[in-house]
């Protein structure tokens, strides 16, 4: 038999998605209708199986993360909205507690969210759901914690925000000494790495939200850092250690060092470049290779970097470029942070003619060009990231 905790693994991120999407159709429509009776459907049937156990669940929002009967729902990428949008509406109701009982139907989930959307604190939602007769749905107000709790909670939190900050310091100061061709030192850039791993092995879901940040003006900055972030997280599912981890981030952080030689103009262009821009663009990954050279000297990492920057455009099929690079087996690194630069680039719009591609849409043209474009274990590894 299977335990409670497995189910709520298993069905704890579609429960709160299917709430979130309960909630925002019942702010749309004043009146019952189909879309909204299937929407109450789908939170039954994501919570039935939770129900089967004691015959009834408690969920939680405490600073904006959800518990259900104590264990944290963690979001990927795909839920970030959705989770943030549903616990700052609960929040801004100073609801803090959702407690459900058997029998539930999809009209007292439906009841709930009419209810949630009409009152301003607990209480009256209390009011509205009991006017309704649904008895198994109980609403309370803020979680208060204990001190060491609250500490507790915000680490993780705290760490990886930390983190996304001290490697977005790094990557602009870095780019600063690559366009002057003033030295950069190693050690700095590994500290900055270091927390960004150690946020990640404490609880990606953090530093996963921080990646999903899109700057188009400023893309050359956020882009090395969230490739890096998204590059650990993968290296992280493949189990490498945390040496691994720190090389394989370092390179991902360097990967577009070419770049600092190409005008801002052309890196921020929003329409299609002309074939002389392109080919100008498509030179980065040799002028890479020198720019590292240049900025940190001849050791073990900038010479792993420097096959990063040479080879991550190059496709498991070397149908990329630089080409005519002759036949080669492509780094392992060059492989991974492939994806998660497309995957990126996708997701901010700098691809595909400048159409920004949601999360699925990126992941669908991952799953299409695999074994062609990138190795399908890697492309299966990077999308367990986001399960």
């Amino acid at each position: 038999m299977e335990s409670l905790e497995n189910k709520i693994t298993r069905h704890g991120k579609p429960l709160i998605n299917s709430l979130y999407i309960l909630q925002r159709i019942t702010g749309i429509y004043d009146s019952m209708n189909e879309a909204i009776l299937n929407a109450g459907k789908r939170v039954v049937a994501e919570m039935e199986p939770l129900l089967e156990e004691n015959g009834e669940i408690t969920i939680k929002i405490i600073a904006g993360s959800f518990y259900i009967e104590g264990t944290r729902i963690k979001a990927g990428v795909s839920d970030i909205e959705s989770f943030i949008a549903l616990s700052e509406e609960l929040m801004k109701k100073s609801i803090g507690v959702l407690d459900f009982r058997s029998p539930l139907s999809a009209e007292d989930l439906i009841h709930l969210a009419y209810a949630i959307k009409s009152a301003s604190e607990p209480s009256q939602v209390q009011s509205a759901l009991e006017d309704k007769k649904t008895l198994g749905i109980m609403v309370g107000g803020p979680v208060v914690l204990q001190a060491e709790e609250l500490i507790d909670l915000g680490d993780s939190r705290a760490m990886a925000r930390r983190a996304y900050l001290k490697a977005l310091s790094v990557m602009k100061e870095m780019e600063g000494n690559m366009k002057t061709g003033t030295r950069s030192k190693i050690k700095k850039i590994k500290r900055a790495i270091q927390l960004m791993i150690d946020s990640i092995l404490t609880d990606e879901s953090f530093l996963l939200r921080f990646s999903m940040t899109k700057s188009y003006e400023n893309y050359h900055y956020y882009h090395p850092v969230n490739v890096a972030i998204l590059s650990v997280a993968l290296g992280e599912k493949l189990g490498m250690n945390r040496l691994e981890l720190r090389n394989l981030a370092i390179t991902a952080l360097l990967h577009d060092a070419g770049k600092a030689e190409i005008p801002v103009s052309i890196l921020n262009k929003k329409t299609e470049l002309t074939p002389k821009e392109l080919d100008l663009l498509q030179r980065h990954p040799v002028e890479g290779a020198k720019v590292i050279l240049q900025t940190f000297g001849l050791n073990e990492t900038s010479i792993l970097s420097m096959f990063v920057n040479f080879e991550h455009h190059m496709k498991s099929d070397l149908s990329g470029y630089p080409r005519n690079a002759g036949a080669r087996d492509l780094n392992i690194f060059s492989r991974m942070v492939s994806i998660a630069d497309d995957y990126d680039s996708m997701t901010s719009g700098k691809v595909y003619e400048r159409k920004r591609l949601s999360h699925r849409e990126a992941l669908k043209k991952l799953r299409a060009e695999s074994g062609k474009l990138y190795e399908p274990s890697l492309v299966g590894a990077f999308i367990s990231i986001f399960a």
